[in-house]
């Protein structure tokens, strides 16, 4: 449905969800309330209070999960993904699938997480290898949280696998897309263009 000049994403339960993709932009009205962690990151706060849950849970089930990466304004992401250009050489297109575009990450809404183990913390594939990483992949959608990007989706994310990358949907939304195999886009019935 388009609002104003930006779409807008509503499950069959009527919750609206904010998409952003490659193609879709943060809706340029959007504002976050933002909370402070403990080491001075930002979370939202619906998004905290899940996300320290889930961590607490996954390390009293005896793993070490490491909070990567949280909140990031717009110069920060634009600073990422500068320096992925460069170690492209130059080449935008192959540096947005591996970070977005400024605008168009989740981690600008406040609601997106990286984790790691603590034990292993580069972001890489072997990452999914670490029982952590089972852990959080198993057991994210309990707490609202959904592995937002894999590889199988990436024709439909624009976005490479990253399995370390959780993004807060709430917990209606994550346990409806549990087990039906979509990806974000799909679900919402949002295709990338052709």
């Amino acid at each position: 449905v388009m609002i104003g000049d930006q779409p807008h994403y509503f499950t069959s339960t009527g919750a609206n969800i904010i998409l952003v993709n490659p193609w879709n932009f943060l809706p340029d009205d959007y504002e976050v309330e933002l909370i402070e962690l403990d080491d001075g990151r930002l979370l939202e706060e619906e998004c905290y209070n899940a996300l320290m849950k889930m961590l607490e849970d996954c390390k009293a089930a005896g793993h070490k999960p490491y909070l990567y990466s949280t909140y990031r304004t717009h110069a920060q992401q634009q600073s990422l993904f500068d320096k992925k250009v460069r170690e492209h050489n130059g080449n935008k297109e192959k540096a947005a699938q591996i970070v977005a575009v400024p605008g168009t990450s989740e981690h600008q809404m406040g609601i997106a997480v990286d984790i790691t183990d603590s034990n292993y913390r580069k972001l890489n594939y072997d990452q999914e290898k670490t029982k952590t990483q089972q852990w959080l992949m198993a057991n994210c959608w309990d707490y609202g949280f959904i592995v937002r990007y894999r590889a199988e989706k990436a024709h439909i994310t624009g976005i490479i696998d990253e399995p370390w990358h959780f993004r807060y949907v709430g917990v209606e939304v994550a346990m409806d897309m549990k087990d039906s195999g979509l990806c974000l886009e799909e679900y919402l019935g949002a295709y990338p263009p052709q």
